[in-house]
């Protein structure tokens, strides 16, 4: 059973410095709206260390998916290393599983086939997520299980 047999498709990432801005001009050119939060995750890691980190995420429904935005705030992160090595842009894309269970089993498929775990959070009893580099697209993975998201601190368009 691979990664895909469980998950279903949830978002599109891109990292940009500037959250409130980028989501206006796409709020704007798309005709989207989008819900902000602020994420300190639990439990993190970053390249298997445990590093402390925050960011903000805007989240837009398009059809039956999402498009995210995040912008990294406090800590070293993976959206801080993309940032500084690549610029703005796209950065992952995130399958989403419908119970802890099954997001840990492909999170340990994925270790199993040797691929490296390059980010992880924990957000208590809202869920977990782990980022795996792909080096087939040069681009990450993320594994999610969420349970319902509190109300955004903002909603922009």
């Amino acid at each position: 059973m691979g990664v895909g047999d469980s998950g279903s498709l949830h978002h599109t990432c891109w990292v940009v410095n500037d959250l409130e801005s980028v989501a206006r001009s796409l709020a704007d050119s798309l005709s989207i709206q989008w819900g902000v939060w602020t994420v300190s995750p639990d439990d993190c890691t970053v390249h298997g260390e445990a590093v402390p980190y925050s960011f903000r995420l805007a989240v837009a429904q398009v059809g039956d998916s999402n498009f995210e935005l995040i912008e990294p705030l406090e800590g070293h992160s993976v959206y801080v290393e993309h940032l500084a090595t690549r610029g703005e842009g796209f950065h992952h894309t995130c399958l989403i599983y419908s119970s802890r269970e099954s997001m840990r089993a492909a999170r340990d498929e994925l270790a199993d086939q040797g691929r490296v775990m390059i980010q992880s959070g924990a957000l208590g009893d809202a869920g977990e997520f782990y980022y795996f580099h792909m080096p087939e697209t040069d681009s990450a993975l993320e594994l999610l299980y969420l349970t319902e998201l509190p109300p955004p601190e903002m909603t922009i368009g």
